[in-house]
């Protein structure tokens, strides 16, 4: 539009002049050097009324601090949405540190590879600062369990995640998270987290990472032809078994329901497993089947035929409810 207003900014702490050397040709994108965390609120202090995206990509696993994105989602921006690199397991083996569980002998660790790992150490400091990063104390039982010797330090790293999106999500709606993995069948070393409080923001995440997830595949397999298709965590699309989880999912809107809003906490529940286009396409089969109802808005196209349109947009609105 002629009056959208698009500023660009870029925070690095060691290679902010490799970035205004790289990016010389565009005058209009800023480049500051320094640390995140003490540079954002500045950049973003003038900027109520705004929409907000924030990819954050950190040194080390002190920049993430949830209760700082508390502090995003309570601003008055229009819109605020982030892109968290998560090290996760960056945050489990210092979490081990500041609790004096051992990590030495977990291959959870070998390839884990930070530009600045953050260091801790058995200290109330490093209790706190762990805290603020978790946004609660709930990490302390993980790492209980495993110096129990209960649980491993994968199943503490996918608990961590787990209990760190459920926590965001007292600020942010939607979140989702992937694992990134450059070899196919590796254990994921870190996560990306997607959060926002648009059901349409949630939604062209979920493409995206498909449509990346696609991307990645070709690296995984060096451009080999895979006999099955694979979601982003490497298991094979079963679409009878994503039919069901859309039936188990939708079956319980006994009231109307946004069709953008359901189709986001479908995605919450099981992750980007698949485009929205094939969940869409599978109520439109659940539609002509008589087991769920769609009203949409208009019902009707200029032509008079009745409206069978399932993606909403400017104009146009889709309930769906389950009939029986």
């Amino acid at each position: 539009m002629a009056n959208t207003n698009i500023e660009v900014a870029f925070i690095d702490l060691n290679y902010a002049n490799d970035l205004k050397e790289n990016l010389k040709n565009y005058p209009w994108v800023k480049i500051i050097a320094g640390k995140y965390e003490d540079k954002i609120h500045d950049i973003l202090k003038n900027k109520n009324g705004y929409n907000v995206f924030l990819y954050l990509d950190p040194y080390g696993i002190k920049s993430l601090r949830c209760t700082q994105f508390d502090k995003f989602a309570n601003s008055s921006f229009y819109s605020i949405e982030l892109l968290i690199n998560m090290n996760s397991f960056g945050f489990i083996r210092e979490a081990c540190r500041a609790m004096g569980a051992s990590f030495e002998d977990d291959e959870l660790f070998i390839d884990l590879i930070e530009y600045a790992p953050s260091k801790m150490d058995v200290s109330d400091k490093s209790i706190t600062e762990l805290n603020e990063i978790a946004g609660g104390d709930y990490w302390q039982d993980i790492i209980e369990q495993m110096k129990k010797g209960t649980i491993n330090g994968y199943k503490a790293e996918t608990l961590f995640v787990e209990q760190f999106c459920r926590r965001m999500r007292y600020s942010y709606k939607y979140v989702l998270n992937m694992p990134l993995r450059i070899k196919r069948g590796q254990r994921p070393k870190y996560r990306m987290i997607h959060a926002t409080n648009h059901s349409s923001g949630c939604l062209l995440m979920v493409d995206n990472i498909c449509n990346r997830w696609q991307s990645m595949q070709e690296i995984q397999t060096s451009g080999q032809i895979r006999l099955f298709e694979e979601n982003y965590d490497n298991q094979i699309i079963d679409i009878n078994k994503i039919y069901q989880m859309v039936i188990e999912h939708f079956s319980r809107c006994n009231n109307w329901i946004g069709l953008s809003e359901s189709l986001a906490m479908f995605f919450m529940l099981h992750g980007p497993i698949c485009k929205t286009g094939d969940v869409t396409r599978i109520l439109k089969t659940l539609e002509q089947d008589n087991r769920i109802e769609i009203m949409r808005n208009p019902a009707r196209t200029e032509k008079g035929h009745l409206s069978t349109f399932m993606t909403e947009d400017k104009g146009k609105t889709i309930f769906v409810r389950w009939r029986f």
